[in-house]
């Protein structure tokens, strides 16, 4: 049976709602809910298990979720986890993207969301530790929102994040932003052969790297970090109007690209081996081209 290491209750998801909806979620759901109901996943607070009834009836003309979409979890920064025909669906609504998990169980799912090693790549879920330390832990039904939106140039820091409805918030979204569209497979660490934490080529090291070399660009940035594919290295997101994008590759070489450049076309550059020299990150904080 899946089970959640720390788990704290809010409510019992009724009978009702549990045969209304099992036959369309993997094995190991309908128990969960059944002998655990819904509540806040873990000590930080970020993922929550909801009835399946309550929110959609609340995402009702707010998002077109596909025909047979069950939502499973939410987290405080306003995502939600679905699961439709075998997929799992990882809204992240502030982005305007949907990850997709596929080929994985339930109890996969899971590990994933009780993983700390996942928090930052997988769920990108920066700057959520600050505000928490702020604001304290959301409420059941609320999240934090950049204000303003991303989609409407905000910026992805911590002072811009404001604590309210989740699902207001969402609405709020879909009215001002539009659907979220498909994006990419939700970005995995994995551990595999990976070199140890601090080592050249580790994870950590190349986090490392992007970090100093975009300390150099703006004053306090706050990034989302990217694992690439096929051991690509890393990538560094600053989700801001003139914020930008550094990709950085085992080797420590690394590529800066503008925030007019799409996270697809960089990936495609970086690939091909184009680089910035990082003669070209000065300290004023004018900026780097490719």
């Amino acid at each position: 049976m899946t089970t959640f290491r720390t788990f704290d209750p809010v409510a019992p998801i009724g009978e009702e709602t549990i045969a209304r909806f099992a036959a369309q979620v993997p094995d190991g759901v309908a128990d969960l809910w059944r002998n655990q109901g819904a509540g806040v996943v873990g000590d930080d607070g970020f993922f929550r298990v909801v009835d399946p009834a309550r929110a959609a009836s609340m995402l009702e003309g707010v998002f077109g979720l596909p025909d047979g979409s069950t939502v499973l979890f939410t987290t405080a920064l306003g995502d939600l986890v679905s699961h439709v025909n075998g997929l799992y669906l990882v809204m992240k609504s502030r982005f305007g993207a949907i990850d997709i998990i596929e080929g994985r169980s339930f109890d996969e799912l899971v590990a994933l969301i009780e993983d700390p090693a996942q928090r930052d790549v997988a769920w990108e879920w920066q700057p959520y530790p600050a505000a928490r330390d702020r604001d304290g832990v959301p409420g059941f039904e609320q999240c934090f929102g950049f204000v303003p939106l991303l989609a409407l140039g905000g910026r992805a820091d911590v002072e811009h994040l404001t604590l309210g409805g989740l699902y207001e918030h969402l609405a709020v979204i879909a009215q001002l932003a539009g659907q979220p569209e498909v994006r990419r497979p939700l970005q995995i660490v994995s551990a595999g052969d990976a070199p140890a934490p601090g080592e050249p080529g580790s994870t950590e090291r190349l986090i490392e790297v992007g970090r100093s070399l975009f300390a150099k660009l703006a004053t306090d940035p706050v990034l989302n970090v990217i694992e690439l594919p096929d051991g690509l290295g890393v990538c560094l997101v600053h989700a801001v109007r003139g914020g930008g994008k550094i990709y950085v590759a085992p080797d420590e070489s690394v590529l800066f690209v503008g925030s007019a450049v799409d996270f697809d076309a960089g990936l495609g550059a970086f690939r091909d081996g184009v680089r910035t020299p990082r003669e070209k990150f000065d300290l004023s904080g004018g900026g780097a081209d490719a």
